[in-house]
């Protein structure tokens, strides 16, 4: 189904766009509450044609938005080496990323890598290290992310929520990956000001702006209806 990139309800109003964009549609201090899901969609990721799985046949695209110009193509056919490498370290913390940049080269020079099976197979040959998930599955999330920049669009958004909540707003974060994970702590943890570097630890005094939540897992109920909950992590953040 279709679905409008702007749709208007008496309670609600989807816009489609990027977490980036917010100041766009939104002004400082008129927020009570946000929560933003780093999640994937489900249906995307199920749809061969959009290039997400390493289990089916696809076109090397990974686009959540398809009329952005990157696509996983672009990376594997134009990226070198190193940045392939860094991809895949940064954002899929692959211990052999460098071993599979170097096979993505050195097989693109005599032939063409052309769907996302092709890929996966190329992956699964590089690695030599054995675990109970697939070979790609880390290399296939680091281009995905890579792809979307989605790290960069979240600090972005995280750092204008700062200023779009009220005191006392709240912000409810679903992440999937430690990294994203990371990105919130750090955006809300207390700044050390530049003056402030060369006194002592224990005569600091950095007020808190925001209260930071444990993490709260999801419960093994959920996970068994829904697998993929099983790497979900909540945290809320309180403006205070």
């Amino acid at each position: 189904m279709e679905v409008a990139e702007n749709f208007n309800h008496d309670n609600f109003r989807f816009i489609k766009t990027n977490f980036a964009q917010i100041d766009d549609y939104i002004k400082d201090n008129s927020l009570t509450g946000v929560l933003i899901d780093c999640g994937v969609s489900s249906p995307q990721l199920d749809e061969p044609e959009r290039g997400f799985s390493f289990q089916t046949k696809g076109p090397l695209d990974m686009r959540f938005n398809q009329k952005q110009k990157l696509t996983c193509k672009d990376i594997i056919e134009k990226f070198s080496e190193k940045e392939i490498s860094t991809i895949l370290w940064t954002f899929g913390q692959e211990k052999e990323s460098r071993k599979i940049a170097r096979f993505i080269v050195k097989h693109r020079e005599k032939n063409t890598i052309k769907n996302t099976l092709d890929l996966a197979e190329l992956i699964r040959a590089a690695k030599s290290i054995k675990t109970k998930k697939h070979p790609a599955t880390k290399s296939f999330q680091a281009l995905r992310m890579a792809v979307n920049s989605e790290l960069e669009n979240l600090s972005v958004c995280l750092e204008k929520i700062k200023d779009k909540l009220i005191k006392s707003g709240k912000l409810v974060i679903i992440t999937f990956h430690s990294l994203e994970d990371r990105i919130a702590k750090q955006t809300f943890r207390p700044k050390i000001n530049f003056h402030e570097k060369d006194i002592p630890l224990k005569y600091k005094h950095v007020p808190d702006e925001f209260k930071i939540s444990k993490i709260i897992y999801p419960s093994p109920q959920e996970i068994s209806l829904n697998p993929r909950a099983r790497s979900a992590k909540m945290r809320i953040i309180e403006k205070l």
